[in-house]
Protein backbone atom coordinates (compact mmCIF):
# COMPACT_ATOMS: atom_id res chain seq x y z
CA UNK A 1 0.00 0.00 0.00
CA UNK A 2 1.02 3.27 -0.81
CA UNK A 3 0.41 6.56 0.83
CA UNK A 4 -0.20 8.68 -2.41
CA UNK A 5 -2.00 7.25 -5.26
CA UNK A 6 -2.20 8.93 -8.51
CA UNK A 7 -4.51 8.15 -11.64
CA UNK A 8 -3.79 8.56 -15.12
CA UNK A 9 -0.53 8.87 -16.82
CA UNK A 10 -1.50 11.10 -19.52
CA UNK A 11 -0.39 14.90 -20.33
CA UNK A 12 -1.62 16.01 -16.60
CA UNK A 13 -0.58 12.78 -14.89
CA UNK A 14 3.01 13.01 -16.30
CA UNK A 15 3.04 16.46 -15.73
CA UNK A 16 2.55 15.88 -11.81
CA UNK A 17 4.25 12.08 -11.31
CA UNK A 18 7.77 13.93 -12.44
CA UNK A 19 7.27 15.82 -9.21
CA UNK A 20 6.59 12.63 -6.87
CA UNK A 21 9.30 10.19 -5.50
CA UNK A 22 8.89 7.24 -7.77
CA UNK A 23 9.29 4.79 -4.66
CA UNK A 24 6.41 6.73 -2.84
CA UNK A 25 3.60 6.49 -4.61
CA UNK A 26 1.60 3.96 -6.64
CA UNK A 27 0.36 4.72 -10.27
CA UNK A 28 -2.82 3.79 -12.15
CA UNK A 29 -3.22 3.85 -15.45
CA UNK A 30 -6.33 2.86 -17.54
CA UNK A 31 -5.01 1.70 -20.75
CA UNK A 32 -1.87 -0.41 -22.15
CA UNK A 33 -0.70 3.03 -24.21
CA UNK A 34 -0.23 4.49 -20.50
CA UNK A 35 1.30 1.36 -18.65
CA UNK A 36 4.13 1.28 -21.17
CA UNK A 37 4.73 4.76 -21.32
CA UNK A 38 5.10 4.91 -17.21
CA UNK A 39 7.39 1.66 -17.36
CA UNK A 40 9.44 2.76 -20.20
CA UNK A 41 9.64 6.27 -18.20
CA UNK A 42 11.12 4.22 -15.21
CA UNK A 43 7.99 3.78 -12.58
CA UNK A 44 8.17 1.39 -10.46
CA UNK A 45 4.37 0.81 -9.24
CA UNK A 46 2.22 1.13 -11.54
CA UNK A 47 -0.88 -0.84 -11.89
CA UNK A 48 -3.02 -1.19 -14.73
CA UNK A 49 -6.57 -1.23 -14.33
CA UNK A 50 -10.00 -1.62 -17.03
CA UNK A 51 -11.50 0.85 -18.64
CA UNK A 52 -14.57 0.71 -15.84
CA UNK A 53 -13.94 2.54 -12.75
CA UNK A 54 -14.93 -0.02 -10.19
CA UNK A 55 -14.68 0.04 -6.34
CA UNK A 56 -13.42 -3.50 -5.94
CA UNK A 57 -10.35 -2.12 -8.08
CA UNK A 58 -9.81 0.57 -5.55
CA UNK A 59 -9.85 -1.40 -2.53
CA UNK A 60 -7.45 -3.66 -3.57
CA UNK A 61 -4.73 -1.04 -3.92
CA UNK A 62 -5.52 -0.30 -0.44
CA UNK A 63 -7.64 3.17 -1.38
CA UNK A 64 -9.13 2.58 2.21
CA UNK A 65 -5.75 3.12 3.63
CA UNK A 66 -3.94 6.13 1.41
CA UNK A 67 -3.34 9.46 2.50
CA UNK A 68 -3.63 11.24 -0.63
CA UNK A 69 -5.00 10.40 -4.15
CA UNK A 70 -4.53 12.69 -7.50
CA UNK A 71 -7.27 12.24 -10.46
CA UNK A 72 -5.64 13.19 -13.46
CA UNK A 73 -7.54 11.69 -15.65
CA UNK A 74 -7.63 13.09 -19.26
CA UNK A 75 -11.70 13.07 -19.74
CA UNK A 76 -13.26 15.03 -17.08
CA UNK A 77 -16.37 12.96 -16.76
CA UNK A 78 -14.52 9.85 -15.86
CA UNK A 79 -12.40 12.08 -13.61
CA UNK A 80 -15.50 13.30 -11.74
CA UNK A 81 -16.65 9.58 -10.96
CA UNK A 82 -13.01 8.67 -10.13
CA UNK A 83 -13.03 11.63 -7.36
CA UNK A 84 -16.50 10.66 -6.17
CA UNK A 85 -15.72 6.80 -6.23
CA UNK A 86 -13.01 7.29 -4.03
CA UNK A 87 -14.54 9.78 -1.43
CA UNK A 88 -17.00 7.49 -0.86
CA UNK A 89 -14.72 4.66 -0.01
CA UNK A 90 -12.13 6.82 1.79
CA UNK A 91 -13.59 9.75 3.63
CA UNK A 92 -10.29 11.04 5.43
CA UNK A 93 -7.83 10.85 2.30
CA UNK A 94 -7.30 14.50 0.88
CA UNK A 95 -8.18 14.45 -2.88
CA UNK A 96 -6.98 16.40 -5.79
CA UNK A 97 -8.14 17.03 -9.15
CA UNK A 98 -6.89 18.31 -12.55
CA UNK A 99 -10.17 20.41 -14.22
CA UNK A 100 -9.92 22.25 -17.67
CA UNK A 101 -13.36 22.82 -17.30
CA UNK A 102 -14.88 25.72 -14.75
CA UNK A 103 -18.57 24.48 -14.46
CA UNK A 104 -17.15 20.84 -12.99
CA UNK A 105 -15.76 22.67 -10.10
CA UNK A 106 -19.10 22.47 -8.38
CA UNK A 107 -19.18 18.77 -9.18
CA UNK A 108 -16.04 18.20 -7.80
CA UNK A 109 -16.97 20.11 -4.66
CA UNK A 110 -19.65 17.82 -4.24
CA UNK A 111 -17.92 15.03 -4.85
CA UNK A 112 -15.72 15.81 -2.09
CA UNK A 113 -12.49 17.05 -3.48
CA UNK A 114 -10.36 18.51 -1.02
CA UNK A 115 -8.10 20.56 -4.03
CA UNK A 116 -9.07 21.20 -7.44
CA UNK A 117 -5.71 22.60 -10.01
CA UNK A 118 -8.07 24.60 -12.50
CA UNK A 119 -6.44 27.32 -14.28
CA UNK A 120 -9.52 29.71 -14.31
CA UNK A 121 -9.92 30.11 -10.73
CA UNK A 122 -6.25 30.59 -9.84
CA UNK A 123 -6.66 33.52 -6.80
CA UNK A 124 -4.56 36.30 -5.75
CA UNK A 125 -3.84 34.35 -2.42
CA UNK A 126 -3.13 31.27 -4.69
CA UNK A 127 -0.39 33.02 -6.49
CA UNK A 128 0.87 34.65 -3.72
CA UNK A 129 1.88 31.24 -2.21
CA UNK A 130 3.16 29.85 -4.93
CA UNK A 131 5.49 32.99 -6.10
CA UNK A 132 7.34 32.14 -2.93
CA UNK A 133 7.92 28.60 -3.79
CA UNK A 134 9.74 28.14 -7.05
CA UNK A 135 8.95 24.51 -7.44
CA UNK A 136 5.16 25.02 -7.23
CA UNK A 137 5.49 27.47 -9.53
CA UNK A 138 6.85 25.22 -11.63
CA UNK A 139 4.86 22.23 -10.96
CA UNK A 140 1.69 24.71 -11.31
CA UNK A 141 3.03 25.79 -14.35
CA UNK A 142 3.74 22.76 -16.07
CA UNK A 143 0.09 21.05 -15.08
CA UNK A 144 -2.02 24.07 -15.97
CA UNK A 145 -0.37 25.80 -18.70
CA UNK A 146 0.89 23.20 -20.72
CA UNK A 147 0.05 22.85 -23.86
CA UNK A 148 -2.48 25.58 -23.26
CA UNK A 149 -2.81 29.60 -24.89
CA UNK A 150 -2.86 30.54 -21.40
CA UNK A 151 0.03 32.57 -19.97
CA UNK A 152 1.68 34.68 -17.42
CA UNK A 153 2.10 37.85 -19.36
CA UNK A 154 3.04 41.86 -18.33
CA UNK A 155 1.03 44.36 -19.71
CA UNK A 156 2.75 47.81 -19.98
CA UNK A 157 -0.23 50.53 -18.82
CA UNK A 158 -0.02 52.67 -21.97
CA UNK A 159 -0.26 56.59 -21.63
CA UNK A 160 -3.94 57.77 -21.97
CA UNK A 161 -5.19 54.67 -22.98
CA UNK A 162 -8.36 53.63 -21.41
CA UNK A 163 -6.17 51.97 -18.63
CA UNK A 164 -4.23 54.79 -17.64
CA UNK A 165 -5.84 56.54 -14.70
CA UNK A 166 -8.45 53.92 -13.80
CA UNK A 167 -9.04 51.89 -10.79
CA UNK A 168 -8.59 48.16 -10.86
CA UNK A 169 -12.11 47.49 -9.66
CA UNK A 170 -13.18 49.85 -12.86
CA UNK A 171 -11.92 48.12 -16.14
CA UNK A 172 -13.30 44.73 -15.48
CA UNK A 173 -10.50 42.99 -17.25
CA UNK A 174 -12.22 39.26 -16.25
CA UNK A 175 -15.73 40.42 -17.78
CA UNK A 176 -13.84 42.11 -20.97
CA UNK A 177 -10.99 39.97 -21.69
CA UNK A 178 -11.18 37.01 -19.54
CA UNK A 179 -8.29 37.35 -17.92
CA UNK A 180 -7.02 37.54 -14.13
CA UNK A 181 -5.20 40.31 -12.71
CA UNK A 182 -2.27 38.85 -10.39
CA UNK A 183 -0.03 41.54 -9.78
CA UNK A 184 0.78 45.28 -10.35
CA UNK A 185 4.30 46.75 -10.41
CA UNK A 186 3.82 50.52 -9.41
CA UNK A 187 5.87 53.06 -10.37
CA UNK A 188 5.15 55.28 -8.31
CA UNK A 189 5.87 52.86 -5.09
CA UNK A 190 8.93 50.90 -6.10
CA UNK A 191 9.86 48.16 -8.74
CA UNK A 192 8.56 45.29 -6.91
CA UNK A 193 5.44 42.99 -7.79
CA UNK A 194 2.21 43.80 -5.79
CA UNK A 195 -1.16 41.38 -5.43
CA UNK A 196 -3.60 43.19 -6.91
CA UNK A 197 -6.18 44.91 -4.79
CA UNK A 198 -9.39 46.24 -6.25
CA UNK A 199 -8.28 50.02 -5.38
CA UNK A 200 -4.96 49.71 -7.09
CA UNK A 201 -4.92 52.73 -9.11
CA UNK A 202 -3.51 51.92 -12.56
CA UNK A 203 -0.78 54.68 -14.24
CA UNK A 204 0.95 55.21 -17.57
CA UNK A 205 4.36 52.95 -17.03
CA UNK A 206 2.94 50.89 -14.32
CA UNK A 207 3.28 46.91 -15.36
CA UNK A 208 0.05 44.47 -14.91
CA UNK A 209 0.69 40.73 -14.37
CA UNK A 210 -2.35 38.35 -15.94
CA UNK A 211 -3.07 35.00 -16.63
CA UNK A 212 -5.18 34.78 -19.51
CA UNK A 213 -5.03 33.07 -23.39
CA UNK A 214 -2.71 35.08 -25.28
CA UNK A 215 -4.88 35.90 -28.08
CA UNK A 216 -6.81 38.21 -25.10
CA UNK A 217 -3.79 39.55 -23.90
CA UNK A 218 -2.30 40.45 -27.09
CA UNK A 219 -6.38 42.25 -27.83
CA UNK A 220 -6.05 44.25 -24.60
CA UNK A 221 -2.57 45.49 -26.09
CA UNK A 222 -4.24 46.33 -29.34
CA UNK A 223 -7.30 48.27 -27.71
CA UNK A 224 -5.44 49.81 -25.27
CA UNK A 225 -2.09 51.27 -27.81
CA UNK A 226 -5.93 52.34 -30.39
CA UNK A 227 -7.49 53.44 -27.82
CA UNK A 228 -4.10 56.00 -26.71
CA UNK A 229 -3.50 56.90 -30.44
CA UNK A 230 -7.31 58.09 -31.06
CA UNK A 231 -7.42 60.09 -27.54
CA UNK A 232 -4.12 61.53 -28.92
CA UNK A 233 -5.23 63.04 -32.63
Amino acid sequence: MRNIVLFGYGRNGKSVAKYLDKKQFLLIVYNEDEKKQAEDDGYLNVEFFSDKILDEDLINIGIKEAKVAICMLEDEARNMFLALSIRNLNKDIKLIAKSNDREYEHRYRLAGVNQIINSYEITANRIDSILKKPITLEFIHNIVFEDNNLVFAQIEIVKNSFLDGKYLNEVELETNYNLIPIGIVDREKSDKLELVLENNKLDDGDVLVVIGDTFEVDRLKNDMEEFAKWHSQ
